[in-house]
């Protein structure tokens, strides 16, 4: 079992600041590589890539031409520099397209590139500006488990025009155009990545291009093949083949998990026009929609008070908004960014967005720019903590729907520190809640496990609902009308939702689901356990623990253990997620043949197939076994020998061979407390 260790408490509608530093322009605390530890920390870094895996681990790459890669566990409020050469500036090492290599990089990296987490748990990126400044198009693929990166896809130079081919029809040769400022990315239902717009160097696009990494294509689906496109906003509210958002780098994207693709503001570089619409796209249809915001450039905010919800409410426009988040409930939020044609518009202004109402809710922040810092007490939650406004700051969300930030810059000043946002229910809608100002809520025992393993569930919800349905994808059983279900056990490993419908006494129901709540690890496979003498070892592990007879030997943590004395010897493994699997060996206590040669002797050795054994100093204990075997390992002879001959004057055995052709031979004793295996030889004369 794997246990979560939430480390801050923190109220609704509170941010805390939980990692990095409360000071600019902090320096990394690399640590040492793969070895997770609270004291370490990346650099201020401003536009890096980000993910977060299926377990729910937050990864960050490159920023501000960085070369590093790290990984976040928001449970336990860890970094690990995971890869990278521990220095800033680097170049690509490409390798062999589609070989995956430990020299593999692609290296100094930063200026928004995109980033795609595929369903294998791979994690994916492309384009970006490298050390030199130059655009790419370059696709990169990093396999968590190898440790290794494979360039997939695109040139290894820059500045490539791309081949877009023709619209909507995927081929190996279609590729993208090199760019930059290119965050707005999805991954669909289906495991497809789709990429928007960006900045190629010269101009700005609005192509929507479409990935299947299981064919390796790129397919040209929608926009223009040059700079500078107009939007094509028809009437808003209503799709239309012709919509088209106008070209511009992209920040603020969002994913329904309905196949429906959103984008919020960004601006048109070259000529410093800042959006703050909201355009929805529908896969199956292959149309946009222009839902919400202005159709206008450089648009003022429209709000007049916190935790208002409004569908006339919007943000101003803006770029470099790219910690964005889509909580368990399907409401869209975003933080920061720069609401001026420069550096000087900084914000930390946190937005949330109704895909369904299309209501804005103003949520945190000043809507004045250049707000510096309120940090407070590291680990403390509290109303009056806030980030300082940032642009290019990185965003991800946990398994309770709370929302994470990262780094970013306030020029000339960046920043590493992590803070974590509880979103407020009663916020005007942030919540999933039932009618009647009825919330439904759940926790678990635990939601990262292993294989076979059980967890209980605890209805959270207010206003005391008479009846629950649960549901458990993937648990037995899968569903419950227990109020608090008990023993959900999960067979296979997997990513798993929860669902929990509450009913009131007045029989108004509404539903609560958290996706990918439950992470089930495989379990290791069995070990293996060697004996070299007294010495027994298992096959390698993570973790390692013995047993004696099922009990715990205190201390007994390394790969191999000294046994001294015999008996049913158990080894537990574990693996890096905190699973284990384990075997047993019924071991005796033996002696080597070199050192028994005082206390056993046989003899003569070579002989014609008569051997005599003989006890010297020998204490044994019960009835002993007199095996001889083979060089095969079969057994040939087999004798037990009673107690009465260790107490006789004459403490001898013969052993009667001559039926056995001439060879190499050992000779097996067992008891309770002694074990000796000797080579013999039988030698036919003639």
């Amino acid at each position: 079992m794997i246990a979560l260790h939430h480390f801050v408490f923190a109220q609704q509608g509170e941010w805390t600041w939980v990692s990095g530093s409360n000071m600019a322009n902090d320096i990394e605390n690399f640590g040492t590589q793969g070895v997770p530890s609270t004291l370490n920390h990346p650099s201020a870094l401003y536009e890096a890539c980000e993910w977060t895996d299926t377990s729910g681990m937050f990864w960050l790459y490159g920023g501000w031409l960085n070369a590093n890669l790290w990984k976040y566990n928001p449970s336990t409020n860890e970094w690990t520099w995971v890869n990278g050469p521990g220095s800033s500036v680097i170049p690509p090492s490409y390798g062999t397209q589609g070989v995956a290599d430990p020299a593999n990089t692609p290296g100094s990296r930063g200026y928004c590139a995109a980033a795609f987490t595929d369903k294998n748990n791979n994690l994916w990126l492309f384009g970006g500006l490298d050390n030199f400044y130059s655009a790419h198009n370059d696709l990169w693929k990093y396999d968590i488990l190898t440790n290794e990166w494979t360039w997939m896809k695109g040139t290894n130079s820059a500045f490539d025009p791309g081949s877009y081919g023709v619209q909507g029809v995927p081929a190996t040769t279609n590729v993208p155009a090199s760019r930059s400022e290119c965050a707005a990315s999805w991954v669909d239902v289906s495991g497809n990545f789709w990429l928007f717009g960006g900045w190629t160097g010269s101009g700005t696009l609005n192509d929507l291009w479409r990935y299947n990494p299981a064919t390796n294509e790129w397919t040209w689906m929608k926009g223009s093949s040059s700079t500078g496109a107009s939007g094509v906003y028809g009437t808003k509210g209503v799709a239309n083949a012709t919509n088209c958002p106008g070209a511009r780098a992209c920040y603020t994207k969002w994913n329904d998990g309905n196949d429906n693709l959103y984008l919020f503001g960004g601006s048109e570089l070259l000529n410093g026009l800042l959006y703050n619409d909201v355009w929805k796209y529908n896969i199956s249809t292959n149309e946009w929609v222009w839902i919400s915001g202005t159709n206008q450039s450089n648009s003022a905010a429209n709000a007049t008070s916190l935790c208002t919800q409004d569908v006339n409410f919007y943000p101003s426009g803006k770029w470099e908004s790219r910690a964005c988040w889509v909580d368990p409930c399907k409401k869209f939020w975003f933080f920061g960014g720069t609401s001026l044609n420069d550096i000087s518009g900084v914000q930390n202004d946190l937005w949330k967005f109704d895909p369904v109402t299309l209501d804005w809710t103003w949520a945190s922040g000043s809507l004045i720019v250049l707000q510096a810092g309120s940090f407070g007490t590291q680990g403390v939650s509290s109303a009056t903590n806030h980030p300082p406004s940032t642009m290019g700051s990185n965003g991800w969300t946990d398994k309770q729907g709370n929302l994470w930030l990262f780094g970013g810059a306030t020029f000339p000043d960046g920043w590493n520190t992590m803070w974590r946002f509880v979103p407020d229910t009663s916020c005007s809608g942030s919540g999933c809640g039932l009618s009647n100002n009825q919330q439904v809520n759940f926790t678990a025992s635990d939601t990262d496990i292993c294989e076979k393993f059980c967890i209980n569930f605890f209805d959270s919800s207010s206003n005391n609902p008479a009846s629950w349905q649960w549901f458990f994808p993937g648990g037995d059983p899968s569903s419950s009308t227990d109020q608090n279900p008990a023993n959900i056990c999960y067979q296979t490993p997997g990513v798993f939702d929860v669902t929990l419908i509450a009913t009131d006494a007045g029989g108004i129901s509404d539903t609560f689901q958290l996706n990918n709540y439950i992470t089930v690890y495989s379990n290791p496979f069995a070990p293996t356990i060697s004996k070299t003498g007294n010495i027994l070892t298992s096959s390698p592990a993570n973790s390692y623990q013995w047993q004696l007879n099922s009990l715990d030997i205190p201390g007994a943590t390394n790969q191999s253990y000294t046994i001294l004395q015999s008996g049913l010897y158990t080894v537990v493994i574990g693996d890096e997620n905190g699973c284990n699997a384990q075997a047993s060996i019924d071991a005796l206590v033996g002696i080597s043949e070199i050192e028994e040669n005082s206390l056993v002797n046989i003899f003569p050795n070579p002989s014609s197939g008569n051997f005599i054994v003989e006890w010297l100093n020998v204490q044994i204990v019960g009835e002993a076994s007199i095996d001889v075997v083979n060089t095969l390992g079969q057994k040939v002879f087999s004798s037990q020998q009673s107690p009465a001959l260790w107490t006789s004057v004459d403490r001898k055995k013969e052993i009667d061979l001559r039926n056995l052709a001439s060879g190499v031979y050992f000779i097996e004793i067992k008891s309770q407390n002694f074990f000796l295996k000797k080579k013999i030889i039988i030698t036919k004369y003639p």
